[in-house]
């Protein structure tokens, strides 16, 4: 008897059948149990970095320094703050918008892309 005989009188065998079922059903494990332990380090390298980001986005206070010395105005003097406001106020209420023309203007520029000489159609006339 050859090898190929022999290989073609076992293939009818039941117990053939039963070991391509458990390499399948193992696979099969193998696989399942790959993607379970998969999900859990993405999980894990999820929450690290979510929680990185919440120390990085946490609101810091800001204390106010004590000894910063008061200065008072003299009297019929505006403070700067108020000089500030007014002068921002101006601003943004007079310069909101550019003048415009509404036209708009497209060079054409030549280049190596749209050359006619680098053509690759070269009509003989």
């Amino acid at each position: 008897m050859n090898l190929l005989h022999i290989q073609v009188l076992l293939a009818h065998e039941p117990w053939v059948y039963t070991k391509g079922w458990i390499v399948t059903i193992a696979g099969f494990l193998i696989v399942i149990i790959a993607l379970f332990i998969l999900s859990y380090i993405f999980r894990g390298v999820a929450a690290y970095f979510m929680k990185k980001d919440e120390k990085k986005n946490t609101p810091k206070v800001i204390e106010k320094p004590k000894d910063k010395p008061t200065v008072k105005a003299a009297e019929g003097e505006i403070p700067n703050e108020v000089l500030t406001a007014i002068g921002m106020a101006l601003y943004l209420s007079t310069n909101l918008h550019d003048e415009e023309s509404n036209v708009i203007t497209i060079e054409r520029r030549n280049t190596s892309w749209n050359d006619k000489n680098y053509g690759v159609r070269h009509w003989k006339r």
